[in-house]
């Protein structure tokens, strides 16, 4: 349950003692612990709060290794819109990868147009996150977003963590927590692994196009579902032309509990792929049938992908008080090869593009909390801090499409980053049915560059400050039901390439607000609904030519979102989220104009998860269960240069099984009623014919989304 820098109940299932004037069932004995050891006593009708102190002070036996109980609960949500999915919906539909688990959350919409091992285009709230930029994204309390990544700032690969062990997904929208840091601009995304399944699972599968997977897990019986042993191999031929890939990783991770309120918790996987691409096409290429919607102009294309990390977490949960400690270190390497352009800029040679970034990150995350007591109980401090270090070297080269000789060095480099971050944290119960939290984040980043190019022995360095005010308040309505407003300032750091000798670092600011109300009625109903504003600094908006995120005006975001999920049987699953966003930027600058749309960024994203899991019948000693699920992803309006518009998407993923003992078969299908759609549109120049003469007219460029697949697997649980 150790899960970075999150509150008590999140981390451990336990919580400081006191009083929550925010509560649901409006019970007087309600931090998330007390809640828990009165659950009986009120299923029987009553909250009887007088049981409290007699199971209170029976902690100190509880808390003993011998007789450990761990309870998994919600910390306070930050803003109206923060989402959980929990197991049940995570599993309601087919996954593919760990970046498709997203779209279960509202407002996200992920897209891979280059390749299966490349890092997901990942779209929410009205941002195109490109490959993470405006996302901060962490995995089991280490981060997974790239500083200063070659191809795109905040580049975050989330191949290597398998659907199956992701326990839960934590979507926290806005800038609005103090824990949140660089990178948290449309909001900040944790997966938490763990495996329910006991003992050994072996489950292997074919499919179409070539499709092959192998999935090996074990979970101790007893132990937390966050001790397993995981991997996955998986391998497929493609839909079409440069689509092969492979994949292999693999996690371990155990949980342990070691007495005197201590916890520790040590995570580490590897991963490595290697992955083609077909490249962009030219949209009319394809209606005047000149080439096939799934062929490529060169499958010269893809590249590898490397990851290997590990996580350590310690911390103590003590009355009043806890602290804690997470250091983590993240080998990376990245090699992309990839030609948007054709022969725009070089007629002969062609103008393919070879990105390589090598990585490693050294990081800690360090916490301690007390209580206050100045208006309840509940009222609590925390502080904590955040160290990083990034150590990269990188180069983008022109390749020739003739003999594969560099043709030109466009960048090499090596880069050395840091970020060191603090925040303080107050959570008050002024009032009854009345919560405040928030306070302040700093960071100091510093940056220096090594250039091994034109400049060959030229150091850059850079430094600066940015300092965030965060702040929430919750009031209970009515019992169930919660109003929340949120206020917070976030940042995004700027590519060490682009920075001059001496520059005092620029961050792109952020400023976001929200307002809404949170529905539970404490069993099986959760309902939230909210409006927000997001104003960016400065936007980043991916250039084909360059193959970079470049520079573009400031941008403003208005938009709602409702997310709706109904878990009323133990069989029945049921979630729905819904945004839309208008993005338009806020100034005039390059070739974008005051009041344009934002380029790429979907206005309207809707996704619905169905599944039912019953025993159908029992044959022996073992039952016939069977389970089904459906999800429905709806795009709607993507803006796209020049005031285009490009194609909707509507794409039903479907599943179904049978288990009978320790054998499951399952059959997956992906695109189920097979429509066609285009997985990612772009607008620019470009030439594929060899030796024509090049037009600078902006033409729509196009690749394809994958077309209808199916999968079938055997599972044996021992």
């Amino acid at each position: 349950m150790l899960r970075g820098v999150r509150g008590l109940d999140q981390r451990f299932g336990l919580a400081l003692p006191g009083r929550n004037p925010v509560n649901p069932r409006g019970c007087a004995g309600s931090t998330f612990l007390e809640f828990v050891l009165l659950a009986l006593p009120m299923k029987l009708g009553s909250c009887a709060g007088m049981f409290a102190p007699s199971l209170l002070a029976a902690l100190p036996a509880i808390a003993e290794p011998a007789a450990e109980v761990i309870v998994k609960g919600e910390a306070p949500p930050r803003s109206a819109s923060e989402t959980q999915r929990e197991r049940r919906v995570i599993e309601a539909a087919p996954h593919r990868t760990a970046s498709d688990v997203l779209l279960t959350v509202p407002g996200v919409y992920v897209s891979q147009h280059s390749g299966e091992g490349k890092a997901h285009q990942i779209f929410y709230r009205g941002f195109d996150a490109v490959h993470g930029q405006d996302l901060e994204i962490t995995v089991a309390g280490a981060p997974v977003n790239e500083v200063s990544n070659v191809h795109g700032q905040g580049y975050a690969d989330l191949h290597f963590v398998m659907p199956e062990v992701i326990e839960r997904v934590v979507a926290r929208p806005g800038s609005y927590d103090p824990r949140q840091g660089d990178f948290a601009v449309a909001g900040s995304v944790e997966l938490e692994l763990g495996y329910a399944e006991p003992g050994i699972t072996a489950r292997t599968g074919i499919g179409s196009f070539g499709a092959r997977r192998t999935f090996l897990a074990y979970h101790p019986a007893g132990a937390p579902e966050a001790t397993f042993a995981a991997a996955e191999l998986q391998s497929t031929d493609g839909y079409g032309q440069g689509r092969a890939a492979n994949r292999g990783s693999g996690i371990g991770q155990i949980e342990l509990q070691l007495g005197a309120g201590y916890r520790a918790r040590l995570m580490a996987s590897s991963y490595a792929a290697r992955f083609g691409s077909a490249g962009v096409l030219r949209l009319e290429d394809i209606e005047s049938g000149k080439i096939g919607r799934f062929d490529s102009y060169d499958t010269d294309q893809g590249g590898r992908s490397q990851r290997t990390q590990l996580v350590a977490t310690l911390a103590r949960v003590a009355d009043g008080f806890e602290f804690g400690v997470a250091p983590y270190f993240v080998r990376r390497s990245l090699m992309l090869r990839s030609n948007y352009t054709g022969y725009l800029e070089d007629a002969v040679l062609g103008d393919s593009t070879q990105q390589l970034n090598e990585a490693s990150t050294l990081g800690a995350r360090a916490w301690y909390k007390r209580r206050l007591g100045w208006f309840s109980e509940s009222d609590s401090v925390e502080v904590g801090a955040s160290m990083r270090s990034d150590f990269i070297e990188q180069s983008q080269r022109r390749l020739s499409s003739v003999d594969e000789r560099v043709t030109r060095t466009e960048l090499d480099a090596g880069v050395r980053a840091s970020d060191i971050g603090a925040y303080l944290d107050f959570e008050l119960h002024p009032m009854r049915r009345v919560r405040l939290r928030g306070g302040v984040r700093a960071d100091e980043l510093s940056f220096s560059a090594l250039d091994r190019g034109e400049n060959a022995g030229a150091v850059r360095t850079s430094q600066g400050l940015h300092l965030g005010k965060k702040g929430t308040l919750e009031v209970g309505v009515v019992q169930g039901v919660s109003a929340v407003a949120s206020y917070g300032e976030g940042f995004r750091s700027p590519q060490a390439r682009s920075l001059g000798d001496g520059e005092r670092t620029p961050f792109t600011e952020v400023t976001s607000m929200e307002v809404g109300l949170r529905m539970n009625d404490g069993e099986s109903v959760r309902f939230a609904t909210s409006v927000y504003r997001t104003a960016l600094e400065q936007d980043l908006v991916f250039d084909e030519a360059t193959s970079r995120n470049l520079p573009a005006p400031g941008s403003v975001r208005l938009g709602c979102v409702a997310d709706f999920v109904a878990e009323p049987t133990d069989w029945f699953t049921s979630a729905l989220g819904f945004t839309y966003t208008r993005a338009a930027f806020s100034e005039s600058g390059g070739r974008y104009e005051k009041g344009e749309l934002v380029p790429f960024v979907p206005q309207v994203v809707v996704r619905t998860d169905l599944s039912v899991k019953r025993a159908l019948r029992r044959l022996g000693t073992r039952e016939l269960i069977g389970r089904a699920g459906v999800a429905t992803t709806f795009v709607y309006r993507r803006p796209l240069p020049y005031a285009e518009f490009g194609s909707d998407v509507m794409v039903v993923d479907a599943q179904a099984g049978v288990r009978f003992g320790e054998f499951e078969l399952v059959g997956e299908s992906f695109n189920l009623f097979d429509r066609d759609y285009y997985d990612g549109e772009f607008v620019y120049a470009s030439t594929f014919d060899r030796g024509a003469v090049a037009s600078q007219i902006p033409m729509r460029h196009v690749t394809a989304g994958a077309p209808r697949s199916f999968f079938l697997s055997l599972a044996v649980y021992l």
